[in-house]
Protein backbone atom coordinates (compact mmCIF):
# COMPACT_ATOMS: atom_id res chain seq x y z
CA UNK A 1 0.00 0.00 0.00
CA UNK A 2 1.25 3.43 -0.94
CA UNK A 3 1.21 5.87 1.91
CA UNK A 4 0.23 9.44 1.10
CA UNK A 5 3.00 11.96 1.43
CA UNK A 6 2.22 15.35 2.85
CA UNK A 7 4.32 18.14 1.47
CA UNK A 8 4.84 21.27 3.50
CA UNK A 9 6.16 24.49 2.14
CA UNK A 10 8.92 26.26 3.97
CA UNK A 11 7.57 29.56 2.66
CA UNK A 12 5.70 31.35 5.45
CA UNK A 13 1.96 31.62 5.00
CA UNK A 14 0.74 35.07 4.07
CA UNK A 15 -2.51 36.35 5.39
CA UNK A 16 -4.92 37.06 2.59
CA UNK A 17 -6.74 40.32 3.11
CA UNK A 18 -10.47 40.51 2.56
CA UNK A 19 -9.94 44.19 1.85
CA UNK A 20 -10.90 44.73 -1.76
CA UNK A 21 -10.62 48.51 -1.50
CA UNK A 22 -7.77 50.54 -2.94
CA UNK A 23 -5.24 51.89 -0.44
CA UNK A 24 -5.52 55.42 -1.85
CA UNK A 25 -8.02 57.40 -3.90
CA UNK A 26 -6.56 60.14 -6.09
CA UNK A 27 -8.87 63.13 -6.46
CA UNK A 28 -8.20 66.30 -8.44
CA UNK A 29 -6.16 68.13 -5.82
CA UNK A 30 -5.56 65.57 -3.10
CA UNK A 31 -5.24 61.91 -2.25
CA UNK A 32 -7.39 60.13 0.29
CA UNK A 33 -5.73 57.37 2.29
CA UNK A 34 -7.54 54.26 3.48
CA UNK A 35 -7.62 54.44 7.26
CA UNK A 36 -9.52 51.21 7.83
CA UNK A 37 -11.75 48.60 6.20
CA UNK A 38 -14.13 46.27 8.01
CA UNK A 39 -17.06 43.97 7.32
CA UNK A 40 -20.60 45.29 7.71
CA UNK A 41 -22.20 42.80 10.07
CA UNK A 42 -25.70 42.69 11.46
CA UNK A 43 -26.11 39.82 13.90
CA UNK A 44 -24.49 36.90 12.07
CA UNK A 45 -24.99 38.33 8.58
CA UNK A 46 -22.14 39.88 6.62
CA UNK A 47 -23.83 42.49 4.44
CA UNK A 48 -20.64 43.73 2.79
CA UNK A 49 -17.50 45.69 3.51
CA UNK A 50 -16.85 49.34 4.30
CA UNK A 51 -13.68 51.43 4.12
CA UNK A 52 -12.94 54.81 5.68
CA UNK A 53 -10.80 57.25 3.70
CA UNK A 54 -9.38 60.61 4.81
CA UNK A 55 -6.62 62.95 3.74
CA UNK A 56 -4.80 62.07 6.96
CA UNK A 57 -5.66 59.17 9.21
CA UNK A 58 -5.49 61.36 12.28
CA UNK A 59 -7.90 61.90 15.13
CA UNK A 60 -9.10 65.44 14.50
CA UNK A 61 -11.78 66.88 16.69
CA UNK A 62 -14.32 66.34 13.89
CA UNK A 63 -14.45 63.62 11.22
CA UNK A 64 -15.48 66.12 8.53
CA UNK A 65 -12.73 68.65 9.32
CA UNK A 66 -11.00 67.23 6.24
CA UNK A 67 -12.23 65.40 3.14
CA UNK A 68 -13.75 62.09 4.20
CA UNK A 69 -15.20 59.16 2.26
CA UNK A 70 -16.93 55.94 3.18
CA UNK A 71 -16.91 53.23 0.53
CA UNK A 72 -19.25 50.26 0.68
CA UNK A 73 -19.18 47.03 -1.34
CA UNK A 74 -22.33 45.01 -0.80
CA UNK A 75 -22.63 41.24 -0.57
CA UNK A 76 -26.38 41.26 -1.05
CA UNK A 77 -29.09 43.33 -2.74
CA UNK A 78 -30.82 46.33 -1.19
CA UNK A 79 -33.70 48.50 -2.35
CA UNK A 80 -33.13 52.25 -2.70
CA UNK A 81 -35.75 52.72 0.01
CA UNK A 82 -33.59 50.70 2.43
CA UNK A 83 -30.86 53.34 2.15
CA UNK A 84 -33.29 56.27 2.18
CA UNK A 85 -35.30 55.12 5.19
CA UNK A 86 -32.36 53.97 7.29
CA UNK A 87 -30.43 57.21 6.78
CA UNK A 88 -33.44 59.26 7.89
CA UNK A 89 -34.01 57.09 10.99
CA UNK A 90 -30.32 57.01 11.93
CA UNK A 91 -29.88 60.75 11.55
CA UNK A 92 -33.07 61.36 13.49
CA UNK A 93 -31.73 59.37 16.44
CA UNK A 94 -28.28 61.02 16.26
CA UNK A 95 -29.32 64.67 15.94
CA UNK A 96 -31.37 66.95 18.11
CA UNK A 97 -34.83 67.71 16.72
CA UNK A 98 -33.98 71.24 15.59
CA UNK A 99 -30.87 70.16 13.65
CA UNK A 100 -32.70 67.24 12.05
CA UNK A 101 -35.59 69.47 10.94
CA UNK A 102 -33.16 72.02 9.45
CA UNK A 103 -31.39 69.39 7.30
CA UNK A 104 -34.44 67.26 6.47
CA UNK A 105 -35.31 68.89 3.10
CA UNK A 106 -31.67 68.64 1.91
CA UNK A 107 -31.46 65.06 3.26
CA UNK A 108 -34.56 63.95 1.36
CA UNK A 109 -33.30 65.59 -1.82
CA UNK A 110 -29.86 63.98 -1.45
CA UNK A 111 -31.38 60.57 -0.64
CA UNK A 112 -33.49 60.65 -3.80
CA UNK A 113 -30.29 59.76 -5.66
CA UNK A 114 -30.05 56.30 -4.11
CA UNK A 115 -30.67 53.38 -6.45
CA UNK A 116 -31.14 49.69 -5.72
CA UNK A 117 -27.86 47.88 -5.01
CA UNK A 118 -27.04 44.40 -6.23
CA UNK A 119 -24.40 42.05 -4.85
CA UNK A 120 -20.99 43.49 -5.76
CA UNK A 121 -22.17 47.10 -6.18
CA UNK A 122 -20.11 49.86 -4.62
CA UNK A 123 -21.42 53.05 -3.05
CA UNK A 124 -19.09 55.91 -2.12
CA UNK A 125 -20.20 58.81 0.07
CA UNK A 126 -17.74 61.71 0.16
CA UNK A 127 -17.77 65.04 1.94
CA UNK A 128 -15.44 67.94 1.32
CA UNK A 129 -16.04 71.54 2.33
CA UNK A 130 -15.54 72.76 -1.26
CA UNK A 131 -17.64 70.14 -3.10
CA UNK A 132 -20.27 69.24 -0.49
CA UNK A 133 -21.75 65.81 0.09
CA UNK A 134 -21.56 63.52 -2.95
CA UNK A 135 -22.99 60.03 -3.55
CA UNK A 136 -21.52 57.65 -6.13
CA UNK A 137 -22.60 54.19 -7.24
CA UNK A 138 -20.00 52.16 -9.12
CA UNK A 139 -18.12 55.37 -9.94
CA UNK A 140 -21.13 57.29 -11.29
CA UNK A 141 -22.29 60.36 -9.37
CA UNK A 142 -25.92 59.99 -8.29
CA UNK A 143 -26.47 62.90 -5.94
CA UNK A 144 -24.84 65.99 -4.49
CA UNK A 145 -25.75 68.44 -1.77
CA UNK A 146 -24.05 71.74 -1.12
CA UNK A 147 -25.85 72.01 2.22
CA UNK A 148 -22.86 72.32 4.56
CA UNK A 149 -24.84 71.35 7.63
CA UNK A 150 -26.05 68.12 5.97
CA UNK A 151 -22.51 67.27 4.88
CA UNK A 152 -21.15 67.81 8.36
CA UNK A 153 -23.77 65.61 10.08
CA UNK A 154 -24.41 62.89 7.45
CA UNK A 155 -21.59 60.68 8.74
CA UNK A 156 -23.36 60.53 12.12
CA UNK A 157 -25.22 57.62 10.53
CA UNK A 158 -22.04 55.58 11.14
CA UNK A 159 -20.12 57.70 13.66
CA UNK A 160 -22.78 59.39 15.81
CA UNK A 161 -23.62 58.65 19.44
CA UNK A 162 -26.14 55.97 18.36
CA UNK A 163 -24.72 54.74 15.01
CA UNK A 164 -25.78 51.99 12.61
CA UNK A 165 -23.35 49.66 14.40
CA UNK A 166 -21.21 50.54 17.42
CA UNK A 167 -18.84 47.69 16.57
CA UNK A 168 -18.39 48.92 13.01
CA UNK A 169 -17.86 52.47 14.27
CA UNK A 170 -15.22 51.30 16.76
CA UNK A 171 -13.43 49.16 14.16
CA UNK A 172 -13.45 51.91 11.51
CA UNK A 173 -12.13 54.47 13.97
CA UNK A 174 -9.41 52.05 15.10
CA UNK A 175 -7.65 52.99 11.85
CA UNK A 176 -7.64 56.65 12.80
CA UNK A 177 -4.46 57.44 14.73
CA UNK A 178 -5.03 58.60 18.28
Amino acid sequence: MIKPILLFSLVPLQLVSANSFESEIALDKLTLKQCSAVPIKVMLFNLGDVALYREQCSNDTKLTSQTVQLSFIYKRSFDAEDFQNSSVKLLQRNLDKSTFESIKPALLEFNAGYQPAEKGDRYDIRYAADTGLVLFKNGQQLSQSNNTQLGEVYFNIWFGKDPFSTGMKKNLLAGVEQ
